[in-house]
């Protein structure tokens, strides 16, 4: 390993010791500080085919970690902040400064209003693939998505009730890149609670958004703007204390000014499922199918896997089990189905499907430290000339600490 990369480890694991020391001396409060440190192997790092030779690297990423959790009356403010360095053995050239904010508020007003403003900045490097236009002669490419979501609620106790919101979302990139897009949303509805388990809702919503870079430079049609328009039906249901079932089934029209064949006239929607029968074992599954964007911003890190894909389908499936009270068992499934098209019409439609798999083992000897190491496997197949097959291997083992 570089001797750089093991000097940062080493420095990482003096962080934690400075904080872990400060720590003990304090009363728990609602701040947060902390650090992290990682290795990971990467058997595929720019996702090339099969039939390609594929580049191995080592990655150590160290970070520092910080948030808050606090009550202002009625009122709650939240934050979390991560600072990474990350660092490549090999491809040098990959080496940056990335990172992650969240800062919020939970606001109630009257016994009879509620609702949440939020802001989101993850910057990272980009996922790797030549079907999304970054390979390994692309250099150093990141990308930043920013999510800001202002939601209210009036009648929080009644049998009715109404909601509005505003979501902006943005995915950029440091070049150029299709993948790269905005859009603004506004929604509006109504909500029905029959009972304490059951909440019935109708909403709409309203998207306007602009694909700057859809197609290639030069050409006579450039950008794509888009507006969409759903009819939401909404339903929320707690068979037992144990279990949530979110459902949404929307009736979708999405209209595109640069390219019509990413139009479309489906339905679309999501089904989660919190399930937790024991004090032991934790059950999330989420099923999505919907456009290629609100797609992207489904999952816990916003990518550009499915952006310019018109439908998407994304299953997943996490459970965590606690082994002892000190050692945890994690499994992450997920399939991903893209729909492809070609803008230029040139390349025939088709779709493909990626597969990852997870398993990791957290251990935790102290509440404020946690030690694991997972495994990762990803496989792709597809039916079209936009697409291609590959597979790829991650391995990554962490060390955190948190003072809270």
């Amino acid at each position: 390993m570089n001797p750089k990369t093991l000097r940062l480890g080493r420095l990482a694991w003096a962080c934690l010791g400075c904080i872990a020391t400060a720590a003990f001396a304090q009363e728990p409060n609602p701040y947060y500080i902390g650090a992290s440190q990682s290795f990971t192997r990467e058997s595929n790092l720019y996702r090339v085919d099969d039939a390609t030779p594929a580049t191995r690297d080592t990655i150590s990423s160290t970070a520092l970690l910080a948030g808050l959790d606090q009550p202002i009356g009625r009122q709650r403010l939240f934050a979390d902040v991560a600072l990474r360095a990350v660092r490549y053995d090999e491809s040098k050239d990959l080496n940056h400064t990335g990172g992650n904010l969240l800062v919020g508020l939970d606001w109630s007003a009257a016994d009879a209003f509620e609702g949440r403003l939020s802001a989101s900045r993850d910057r990272a490097l980009a996922r790797y693939g030549a079907d999304l236009g970054f390979t390994s002669t692309s250099g150093k490419v990141l990308q930043t998505a920013d999510e800001f979501v202002a939601r209210g609620q009036y009648g929080l106790v009644s049998l009715l009730s109404v909601e509005a919101g505003y979501t902006r979302r943005k995915l950029d990139f440091s070049v150029e890149s299709g993948n790269a897009f905005e859009q603004d949303t506004v929604s509006a509805g109504l909500k029905y609670r029959p009972s304490g388990a059951l909440t019935l809702g109708i909403g709409l919503r309203r998207t306007d958004g602009s694909f700057p870079y859809a197609g290639p430079a030069g050409s006579a049609v450039r950008s794509d703007d888009y507006d969409r328009d759903d009819v939401d039906l909404l339903a929320v249901w707690l068979p037992t204390g144990a279990s949530t079932l979110t459902a949404r089934l929307s009736r979708t029209s999405e209209d595109h000014q640069g390219f019509v064949v990413r139009e479309v006239r489906t339905n679309t929607g999501l089904v989660s499922w919190n399930y937790k029968p024991t004090g032991k074992l934790g059950v999330t599954a989420i099923y999505v199918r919907d456009t290629g964007a609100e797609t992207t911003f489904s999952g816990r890190t916003p990518g550009a896997a499915a952006v310019n894909s018109p439908l998407a389908t994304s299953a997943q499936l996490e459970m965590d089990y606690l082994v002892t009270g000190k050692v945890k068992a994690q499994l992450l499934a997920r399939r991903l189905k893209r729909d492809l098209v070609d803008a230029t019409g040139t390349v025939p439609s088709g779709d493909d499907s990626l597969t990852e798999l997870r398993l990791g083992v957290d251990w935790s000897p102290l509440r404020s430290l946690t030690v694991g190491c997972s495994v990762g496997r990803e496989e792709r197949n597809t039916s079209s000339g936009l697409s291609y097959a590959y597979s790829a291997t991650t391995t990554r083992c962490l060390a955190q600490f948190r003072t809270q």
